[in-house]
């Protein structure tokens, strides 16, 4: 069966997103021979094979001239970087990952940058507009959280670099930028350090936030702010480390599109960041990855490059990342403060009525100076708002619509030599998404599987969420899609909204599209079978069970632009579970195990007993615990890390990771940075 778009998606998106996703997985396909699915060569070998690839091609854009400065080999291709130039006088959206770039470009001391240019740079940087609290009328985005960093490092960097230059967008000396920037950065560092990243584990937006990083790390003169910008990589590389599938980023991600899911270890972004660090992966470029093979003073700690590659029998991480703005306190901070504000922002601000109200009394102070908010956040919020306050005026519960909340989220990731399954652990379940991706099993850098209720647009593309609960191989996702749209007004959009700059459809516009979806690209499979409700496949030594409570047909396009399975109805449980040759035997034995382990539902409790072979009973429904043999698994409450290399509580601030003999101190609290390795280790 094919199932059509829907109705609410223009088809040219539909057919330009299948377009996308064939190219993808055929470039894919090409690249097959430079995925390295075992640990290849060494650091300084990998970088110069990362820096001469970068500078020989002709789409490298800025990171290209980068590794062409790195390796002092000209000629630069100045028409490229007079275009990032022009980009940031316009203050284009993401001028701030231009500027970065820029900056490094700026800082090299080579005869190949025409003293010219480099007074072309110089202007376009001091003209700049580095915060939300300074003057224009743009569509500058700045206030999520890879563009915090992203503004924040660009205008420390420019302010060290041009103390006693005045910037004339707000009439304030370099010195004072610097100034204003460190503030923020440390109390950035200071915060991502206890609680992790609203962002979590996003194969999108890590290297954008590394790419930041790494700046500070390799060209902040403030001996502070470097050395907690690198101790701050160091844990995003460990947590990379831990919930990645040989070089794949194959897990649950707080942002993230279609196309880097889809796409897996061969295309996104995080990939080329492993094979540089560690030699898994597949070499790329990108700012990030340029950054760290053309720097000198960052490199990724030894205990984190050995315990990446490091593949166990079996392996169980669990972790929390980001807040809730009701956390506050806890951290020191205060939503009514200006600043701690965009600290706390996205854990939920459109998540109750008093969030909203008191996000909107400190976002008007910036009614002139920050228009990208009101043409884009405001339009839905204000939407949100009328919604909550029709349901609070009919005396009915107030639902968390907020689709954009990147709140406070419990992750589980198990990996064994053949694969890994990973899941956000009972998120925000009947909740609307928009980014977000809450599960997946990864079998190979080409083969992501996971399950899904379709968003509202190509750019939403999540749409209800599931109650996830995983234990070791298996998972259950739970889907229960409202059938009514809660009342409330349409977003009112702006006049000057268009592209990436439009607000999201509201609450009473939710599509609530009565079906889930299962993506599994059958052709990437070396064998896929079907027995009534159960879908089997088999990658090389790796299996895969996929269980749906409601019939499914196979759709060769209709599938986020590609092949999968789809199951008609609002409520559906699907069941997930994984296994491999050394463990289960043959592939036609495992599947007739898993066939015929026993399967109960209670459509009433909308739960579900499945007698996991291996595993023992398990019991999951919409309400109550994940129990195992009947004893309740928990959900919540994950220390920040807890696996056999790190336990870090949850807040703390302090990471003591070991491995092999190998052991990592990273102490926020008081700038401990320290590396060690037992006489024993070779």
């Amino acid at each position: 069966m094919s199932v059509p778009c829907l109705a609410s998606i223009p088809r040219w998106i539909c057919r330009a997103a299948f377009v996308f996703a064939t190219w993808s997985v055929a470039a894919s396909l090409r690249a097959a021979d430079r995925y390295a699915s075992e640990p290849r060569a060494d650091f300084d070998s990998r970088r110069v094979e990362i820096l001469e690839a970068a500078a020989a091609s002709s789409q490298g854009g800025l990171s290209a001239q980068v590794a062409k400065l790195a390796l002092n080999r000209g000629p630069l291709d100045e028409t490229v970087i007079r275009r990032s130039l022009a980009k940031i006088d316009r203050r284009d959206d993401t001028a701030d990952f231009d500027a970065v770039s820029l900056l490094r470009l700026y800082r090299h001391e080579s005869s190949l940058l025409s003293s010219e240019l480099r007074q072309e740079i110089r202007a376009t940087l001091l003209r700049f507009k580095y915060w939300v609290d300074e003057p224009g009328t743009d569509l500058l985005s700045m206030w999520s959280e890879n563009h915090q960093i992203g503004y924040h490092t660009a205008e420390l960097l420019t302010g060290q670099f041009f103390p006693a230059e005045i910037f004339p967008n707000n009439g304030k000396s370099g010195a004072w930028h610097r100034a204003a920037a460190r503030a923020r950065i440390l109390r950035w560092i200071e915060i991502k350090a206890k609680v992790g990243f609203s962002e979590w584990d996003s194969n999108s937006y890590y290297p954008v936030t590394m790419s930041a990083l790494l700046a500070l790390a390799e060209y902040a003169a403030d001996r502070d702010i470097a050395s907690r910008a690198a101790m701050l990589l160091d844990v995003m590389f460990f947590d990379m480390a831990v919930d990645s599938f040989r070089g794949t980023y194959g897990t649950s991600h707080g942002r993230c599109y279609t196309g880097t899911v889809l796409g897996g270890g061969r295309s996104e972004g995080t990939s080329s960041l492993q094979y540089l660090a560690w030699g898994l992966g597949s070499p790329g470029g990108g700012d990030a990855t340029i950054g760290l093979a053309a720097g000198k003073r960052y490199r990724v700690a030894r205990t984190i490059e050995a315990l990446a590659r490091d593949l166990p029998e079996e392996f169980v991480n669990r972790e929390r990342q980001s807040l809730l703005i009701e956390d506050a306190k806890k951290f020191g901070l205060d939503y009514t403060h200006p600043d701690d504000f965009w600290l706390l922002n996205e854990g939920g601000k459109f998540r109750t009525i008093e969030n909203i109200e008191a996000g909107y009394r400190i976002t008007d102070r910036w009614r002139d100076t920050l228009h990208r908010y009101g043409v884009v956040i405001k339009p839905y919020g204000d939407a949100v708002l009328a919604t909550y306050r029709e349901l609070a005026a009919q005396g009915k519960p107030i639902p968390d619509l907020d689709r954009t909340s990147l709140q406070r989220v419990d992750k589980i990731t198990y990996r064994t030599p053949d694969y890994q399954l990973s899941t956000a652990q009972d998120y925000r379940k009947g909740a609307p998404g928009f980014q977000q991706h809450i599960w997946q099993a990864t079998v190979g850098p080409d083969t992501p599987v996971f399950t899904i209720n379709p968003g509202p647009t190509s750019k939403y593309w999540q749409g209800r969420f599931p109650r996830n609960g995983q234990f070791k191989n298996v998972l259950i996702a739970i889907y229960h899609i409202p059938a009514e749209q809660p009342p409330g007004p349409k977003t009112i959009v702006p006049p000057d909204a268009g592209g990436n700059a439009s607000p999201s459809p509201s609450p009473s516009e939710d599509t609530l599209v009565p079906r889930t979806y299962a993506v599994l690209r059958r052709a990437l499979f070396d064998e896929v079978a079907q027995k009534f409700n159960w879908t089997f496949a088999r990658k090389d030594r790796a299996y895969v069970a996929l269980w749906s409570k409601q019939p499914t047909a196979w759709s060769e396009h209709g599938v986020i632009g590609g092949d999968g399975l789809v199951a008609e109805g609002r409520q559906n449980i699907w069941i997930c579970q994984l296994g491999r040759e050394a463990i289960d035997g043959s592939f036609a034995a495992w599947t007739e195990k898993i066939f015929s382990a026993p399967v109960a539902f209670d459509a009433a409790a909308l739960a579900i007993d499945y007698r996991a072979p291996g595993l023992g009973k398990i019991s999951f429904g919409w309400d109550g615990p994940l129990r195992i043999d009947g004893h309740p698994e928990p959900l919540t409450d994950y220390a920040r890390f807890d696996n056999p290399y790190c336990i870090s509580p949850y807040g703390s601030g302090r990471y003591d990771i070991a491995h092999a003999g190998r052991r990592l101190v990273i102490d926020f609290k008081t700038g401990e940075h320290r590396e060690t390795l037992s006489a024993a280790t070779p």
